[in-house]
């Protein structure tokens, strides 16, 4: 909730690069995988979305987390090295990117932007998203699930990238997507020069 797939799409078109969503990715693995396969990336098999972060606790919405992006990493990892490495330019957003796994990759033809939402605009801009939570049979319990285990993924992104020394891009709830997109160009700019 944080604009990564908007900016992506926008950067993209500017730079006229392809982009890659890696929730597309999951979703094109998950349909030739099933759950006794690959069980971490069909955890809401079965299950209303909604209701699924309504009955996990947010510990458990972590672990699902962590699971399914380690699943997803190695066909992430092969992906970017390939357009890296012979393929087209191309933008790849998504939740299930670390800043430790794309550092360790060590492609100086690489660069990365790192999307961090303060606290209240996270939740702000969730309970925005109405057409996501509505439904829910406890919407107030579901958007606090979503929001902790959002806060756990904003906090991981800003350690790992402090560590690896890579560019954080915060965003607030009165930043327009094309200022946010100057930014990331500036930034991208500076990795490049």
């Amino acid at each position: 909730m944080v604009g990564k797939s908007t900016l992506a799409r926008k950067l993209a078109t500017r730079l006229e690069y392809g982009c890659l969503s890696t929730d597309d990715l999951g979703q094109a693995i998950g349909a030739v995988t099933t759950a006794q396969s690959h069980p971490a990336l069909h955890e809401m098999d079965g299950i209303d979305y909604r209701e699924y972060y309504l009955t996990r606790s947010v510990d458990d919405l972590i672990a699902d987390a962590e699971c399914r992006h380690t699943a997803l990493w190695p066909a992430i990892a092969q992906v970017i090295t390939a357009h890296a490495t012979w393929g087209d330019p191309t933008v790849v957003e998504g939740w299930a990117l670390y800043p430790s796994r794309v550092a360790q990759l060590a492609l100086s033809n690489v660069a990365s932007v790192w999307l961090v939402a303060d606290d209240e605009g996270l939740e702000a801009r969730v309970r925005t998203a109405v057409d996501f939570y509505r439904g829910a049979s406890d919407e107030e319990a579901m958007i606090r699930h979503f929001v902790a285990r959002n806060w756990w993924y904003n906090e991981r992104i800003r350690k790992e990238s402090a560590e690896y020394i890579l560019p954080i891009l915060p965003v607030s709830l009165s930043m327009t997507i094309d200022s946010t997109l100057q930014r990331c160009l500036d930034v991208l700019k500076r990795s490049f020069s």
